[in-house]
């Protein structure tokens, strides 16, 4: 979920989805919202097509929101393979939805992701994506439950309702030392 530009390292996931795809032939990913801005959207399109990947790799156009997170409710996990990140929210989206995680070693990505407990953080070497991709697929027990603990993850580190309380204590605590 994610425009195809340099920051999201849109190429990079394609070279990860052919090695996984030489192993699992079925696998399907699903790039959410290539259109507006998304400087790299023909050279990402020529690039699945080089690789024989068209039936593999569906590149959508900017959807709803809510059609978005339909697309992600049926995922067996999420795919990050970021060179930087802020506070990726579609990380975070995928976490409230129960989805485990495979995502680039950065920050962003690594405040939010629990090494081998929400999911796995990498560095960009596509094998090991691809490796990492492949033991979850194929370990759904495993996959189950780090998308339950990252959906628990999610809800009491990330929701916005159980943080107003922790933002009221910091400026209460501000306002009292003034």
């Amino acid at each position: 979920i994610a425009r195809p530009c340099y920051q999201k390292n849109p190429m990079f996931m394609v070279e990860v989805m052919k090695l996984l795809h030489e192993q699992l032939p079925d696998v399907k990913l699903y790039v959410l919202g290539a259109d507006f801005y998304s400087p790299l959207l023909g050279d990402l399109k020529q690039r699945i097509e080089d690789r024989g990947l068209k039936d593999t790799i569906k590149v959508l156009p900017w959807i709803s929101h809510d059609e978005a997170m339909g697309y992600l409710k049926y995922a067996q996990l999420y795919l990050s393979t970021s060179i930087y990140e802020g506070l990726p929210i579609a990380v975070l989206e995928a976490m409230a939805l129960g989805k485990a995680v495979v995502a680039s070693d950065v920050i962003g990505n690594r405040d939010c992701v629990k090494e081998g407990i929400t999911g796995c953080l990498l560095p960009l070497d596509a094998k090991r994506f691809a490796a990492e991709c492949r033991r979850l697929l194929d370990d759904e027990e495993q996959r189950c439950q780090m998308g339950r603990n990252a959906q628990e993850v999610f809800e009491s580190d990330f929701l916005i309702n159980n943080r107003i309380g922790d933002l009221e204590n910091i400026y209460e605590a501000l306002f009292h030392k003034v």
